[in-house]
């Protein structure tokens, strides 16, 4: 076993005004940059209901607002909320692109109101970018850690759960702690300026701890889907908040470890199930379908860092994706984690069932407990040999791992 643990690409720009400019307008609530595909992105607003909204994108920041593209208001949203949910796609986009845009309420802009993002290429593409990962975001924690990673210059951001602390599945208490983490100036900044994808984990999914058994998980799901801008959620068959999307030779599978999740009480057996078998089934054909050189799985538990929680207790589903990634000879599979308040990164002891060495990068947390920390990971398949590097990056500025691993030592042999 092999533990490397700690106590906790292409530029991106911010739009800079010639002259200050006002803030937005009170009760505003983003942008947020989600889904980006390489002619596409998804932007997601809050505004007073009566408010005109439009977005403007441009590679050429002094052609910014030349075009608009108006934002269409969410007709049923979940929970109550004093003002409208609102969501704009851009289209015929250019992929490996920089672009500015801009949000313009009533006619009006501000700084924090501009952003700027990169397009990823073509699937298949060979490339380099580098992505962050966070989990555990408490209001009222220390912020520094946003200011760091933005200093990165990621091309994405993924953040794996406990993206607030409401413990509940009440989308109305949902949206209110949503809503005043996204008006934080440090957090604001980096939702506006680099794409993110996020998925939960027990905190903003329902109670501490909770599973398939939680009232009201329906309504929680159905929340989560208008809170974030990820490309789906589900499948037609199948409810939950896991989703895939790809990067150039990397896709990522992010799978939803709570809605299907038998309890953690349950006896350790072959009936006990972290993803339910429908989602189980969709992650592995998923897997065995990808033509990608990397392929990441990401969700909320650990594999073994948790005690009373994660796959360390739920050894079947652990040995049966572990399993299925030998017997079916899937190469470059890397998992990522959150939720320990504690950020690591480790070669899992079971690797012999998986047929090299599985990595796990747990980032946890960015906002939460002493250990402020986030992984950054740069992924490189334009060379002849591609290669993944993490480093953990603390509160403190230091750097506290930096490992690097080729795609011939995480593949079948």
């Amino acid at each position: 076993m092999k533990l490397f643990l700690s106590m906790g690409c292409a530029a991106l720009f911010l739009i800079l005004p010639c002259s200050p400019l006002p803030a937005a307008p009170e009760g505003t609530a983003g942008p947020l940059i989600g889904h980006v595909t390489p002619t596409s992105a998804s932007i997601w607003f809050f505004a007073s209901r009566d408010a005109r909204c439009e977005i403007f994108a441009s590679p050429d920041v002094a052609k910014v607002f030349n075009t608009p593209v108006k934002f269409t208001p969410i007709n049923k949203p979940v929970g109550k909320m004093m003002g409208a949910l609102q969501t704009a796609t851009l289209t015929d986009l250019n992929p490996d692109t920089f672009y500015h845009y801009g949000v313009k309420v009533d006619g009006e802009t501000a700084g924090n109101l501009k952003g700027s993002f990169r397009t990823p290429p073509r699937p298949g593409t060979p490339h380099k970018f580098r992505m962050v990962l966070t989990s555990c975001m408490k209001f009222g924690q220390p912020l520094s850690s946003w200011n760091l990673l933005r200093a990165e210059k990621p091309h994405l951001h993924l953040t794996v759960g406990d993206t607030h602390y409401a413990d509940t599945t009440d989308p109305t208490t949902q949206w209110s702690h949503h809503l005043r983490y996204r008006r934080v100036p440090e957090f604001a900044a980096v939702i506006r300026n680099i794409p993110t994808y996020a998925m939960w984990d027990d905190h903003d999914y329902g109670p501490n701890d909770s599973d398939k058994t939680a009232k009201g998980k329906e309504q929680s799901l159905a929340g989560w889907k208008q809170f974030w801008g990820n490309p789906s959620a589900g499948t037609a068959t199948t409810p939950g908040a896991f989703f895939k999307f790809s990067w150039g030779e990397v896709d990522f599978f992010v799978v939803d470890g709570r809605y299907h999740r038998s309890p953690d009480r349950t006896p350790d057996d072959a009936n006990k199930r972290m993803l339910g078998d429908a989602q189980f089934n969709w992650l592995l054909e998923g897997l065995k379908a990808s033509r990608a050189k990397f392929k990441v799985i990401a969700s909320g538990s650990t594999l073994d860092h948790s005690r009373g929680d994660g796959w360390r207790i739920y050894t079947f589903s652990r040995h049966r994706l572990f399993d299925a990634v030998k017997t079916n000879r899937i190469n470059g599979v890397v998992y990522m984690s959150g939720d320990i308040h504690n950020s690591l990164v480790w070669e899992h002891p079971e690797s012999n069932r998986v047929g090299y060495p599985l990595v796990e990068v747990i980032s946890s947390g960015i906002a939460n407990s002493g250990n402020l920390s986030f992984a950054v990971v740069d992924f490189d398949t334009i060379g002849s040999e591609p290669a993944m590097r993490v480093r953990i990056i603390m509160g403190n500025r230091k750097t506290a791992i930096d490992r690097t691993w080729k795609l011939s030592e995480i593949s079948h042999k």
